[in-house]
């Protein structure tokens, strides 16, 4: 595998925490609403935000100043009613 800048590490972390955040928030959070074609879109940004974080504590070892990981992927303000 290629190697990749920890600039474009934090902007894919912070897509992929987006496309999840916008999905739950499509169904105010029931995920059992989701149609079947979102509910695997959503399984698979899953997978992967998986796969970016620990790519994310690989790099907070190896390099100095990155932000911690939860600074990247910031919970949403819940629904106003």
């Amino acid at each position: 595998m290629s190697t990749m800048s920890s600039n474009t590490l934090m902007m894919s972390i912070q897509a992929v925490h987006a496309e999840i955040v916008n999905l739950r928030l499509s169904v105010d959070g029931e995920i059992e609403n989701l149609e079947p074609d979102d509910q695997e879109m959503l399984l698979s940004y899953s997978k992967a935000a998986m796969e970016l974080k620990q790519l994310y504590l690989v790099a907070l070892e190896q390099e100095h100043g990155l932000p911690p990981y939860e600074d990247l992927v910031p919970e949403p303000a819940p629904p106003s009613r």
